[in-house]
């Protein structure tokens, strides 16, 4: 009885509960493209159906979308959560067709604090996106909804979502540690605009899974974010910024052990993302180390890669999958 009793007490501070009988699990689509662009698609499937699903950030070319390839795949109508986690075009490209197409009274869209008070400074796509978002915060008919996150939110808000098998709960968390409120408000009062400043960093926590989603999070915030707040054993870490050396204070933020390490590339004008030193520092932490493009790039025979994790968060395993681009840089010799 005593179980009983506190298993509906626990519950009933979730506005959904998904019950399941055997399997639950998290499907993670970390995209990159040839050159440049990051989008991020995760999917919670109880007993095989999708219960969650979630987009950080888009991109896409001409000829190429893979996430709406996916999103169609999966049969997915209308997502339940977006975050578009800072206002470059390599995370931004595509994003305005997914929410005229994507979106519902469900979706949450979560956007960084303060980031729409600077659009002249952003691309023209950028700009048709916050045109587009300005339109549904003041439209009162809106369909969506539009957040700030900043650091140490709650991104499931009121649609907070649980899954319950027998007695066992399992909630699902999106907690925000960036951007920095104070490093923010700076800038505004000085009139500066850092974009990777506004990155939004967020761990999603299903089970003892811990999916660390860190946008460009780049030092100067990460440095601010209390290392304590983190367990010592992390799932999946995205590599921050495209494995640049402005974000290296990552590994440094008290996890010790990674299961899945991934990064997309950046390869434009003088970058050439990601870094070798930073990958296998990467690499001596992680089990698996994966890019959505290949170390040699001479060898890249398509547009695109995709790095898929599938997490079973009762058995407490998973599974890695590569497609185009994207392989292993675990037996790359680094010097």
């Amino acid at each position: 009885m005593y179980n009983d009793y506190s298993t509906e007490v626990k519950i009933s501070r979730y506005k959904q509960v998904v019950y399941f009988e055997k399997d639950l699990c998290i499907e993670t689509y970390i995209i990159g493209y040839k050159n440049e662009g990051e989008s991020i698609l995760f999917f919670v499937r109880a007993d095989g159906g999708i219960s969650f699903s979630g987009l950080v950030d888009c991109y896409k070319l001409d000829d190429v979308d893979k996430v709406k390839d996916i999103l169609q795949e999966n049969e997915i109508e209308k997502l339940d959560f977006i975050c578009w986690t800072h206002p470059d075009l390599d995370h931004s490209k595509g994003l305005v067709d997914i929410i005229k197409n994507y979106v519902s009274q469900k979706t949450n869209i979560w956007i960084p604090e303060g980031v729409d008070a600077q659009e002249i400074t952003c691309s023209k796509d950028v700009k048709e996106l916050f045109i587009q978002l300005k339109k549904c915060m003041i439209d009162m008919d809106a369909e969506y909804n539009v957040y700030s996150a900043s650091d140490r939110k709650d991104m499931m808000g009121y649609n907070s979502i649980c899954f319950q098998k027998g007695v066992d709960i399992f909630p699902l968390e999106i907690i925000s540690y960036a951007p920095n409120s104070k490093i923010i408000r700076k800038q505004n009062y000085t009139d500066k605009f850092i974009k990777n400043d506004r990155s939004v960093f967020f761990v999603l926590a299903l089970g003892s899974a811990r999916i660390f989603l860190t946008g460009d999070v780049e030092d100067s915030t990460i440095e601010k974010i209390p290392s304590n707040f983190f367990e010592k054993h992390i799932h999946i870490m995205k590599i921050p910024h495209h494995g640049s050396d402005s974000s290296d204070k990552m590994l440094d933020l008290g996890w010790q052990v990674c299961d899945v390490a991934c990064s997309t590339v950046y390869r434009k004008g003088h970058s050439d993302l990601p870094l070798a030193n930073i990958m296998k520092r990467y690499s001596e932490v992680s089990q698996y180390l994966l890019c959505t493009g290949k170390a040699d790039r001479t060898k890249e025979t398509e547009k695109y890669g995709i790095v898929k994790i599938v997490t079973d968060i009762i058995e407490n395993s998973f599974s890695t999958y590569t497609e185009g681009n994207a392989e292993s840089w675990a037996n790359q010799i680094y010097v």
